[in-house]
């Protein structure tokens, strides 16, 4: 099969379900805003006064209205894996023509798309609320979102193929949202030592880091070129996505020769 014909059919099918489900987008809509201003005001009240506050509340503030795309490339897989096998599809689609870890890549592509546009629908009512104002840099602002989902697509490949052999991750799915959660919301720079190797090399810490230059300190995305940040982030983002990719596909053959894929 074509691959444009498999993006643009699984484009198709993420339009038909925002069109037959309204309720659930503006749902989605309302908890991604909800829970960002929620914690925003909530640090507001405890630490208005303390010196640098502001600016940690605008990477505060960013970090949290971007998690829901990183959330999204960590549990998509996983939950696209329990909804095909609970209503029996997952071995039709493992039989079709792509192959299924392609179809999953693609799906999540298509769903990127249309989180990047309620990002920005959320983004911008936000900062009306709260009269936070970012630099729209939306060329660099869209890339960076896009390495970093490449990234957490990676992760959550894996965790993908664990789904795969094991059936029920949930609890392992939601400990990797509530990092992502703690990444956007603590001060980077005050987290234990230790943790350091892994912070600094997360797909998320890394976008999240840039994007806070861009929106922030109004960084130009031809600088982050020139110094390096981007290729870092680049290479970050495939080695994460090729170690998912591998992951899922070794998965997908041994569930085949366990005789395991559609069980649930």
């Amino acid at each position: 099969m074509n691959l444009l014909t498999l993006f643009w059919a699984e484009m198709r099918r993420e339009l038909i379900l925002l069109l037959r489900y309204p309720f659930e987008l503006v749902s989605k809509l309302i908890w991604n805003l909800g829970f960002a201003l929620m914690i925003f005001y909530g640090f507001q009240s405890v630490g208005g006064g303390l010196p640098g506050f502001e600016q940690g509340q605008m990477g505060r503030l960013l970090g949290l209205l971007i998690t829901y795309i990183a959330i999204n490339g960590i549990s998509n897989a996983t939950e696209l894996i329990a909804e095909e096998t609970q209503t029996g599809t997952l071995e039709q689609a493992a039989l079709s023509p792509p192959p299924l870890v392609l179809i999953l890549f693609f799906r999540d592509v298509a769903q990127f798309l249309e989180n990047l546009i309620r990002f920005a629908l959320v983004m911008a009512i936000a900062m009306a609320l709260t009269g936070v104002r970012f630099h729209l840099n939306v060329p660099a602002i869209a890339l960076l979102l896009f390495l970093m989902f490449l990234g957490t697509e990676g992760i959550g490949m894996v965790l993908g193929a664990a789904a795969l052999l094991y059936k029920r991750v949930a609890t392992l799915s939601q400990f990797a949202v509530m990092l992502v959660f703690g990444l956007a919301v603590l001060p980077l720079d005050k987290l234990p030592g230790w943790m350091g190797l892994f912070v600094d090399n997360f797909p998320f810490t890394k976008a999240l880091l840039l994007l806070r230059q861009v929106a922030i300190n109004d960084v130009s995305l031809g600088t982050l070129v020139a110094n390096g940040a981007v290729l870092g982030l680049l290479i970050n983002a495939l080695v994460y996505l090729g170690l998912g990719w591998a992951c899922f596909l070794w998965a997908e053959r041994t569930a085949r020769d366990w005789g395991t894929l559609n069980q649930y």
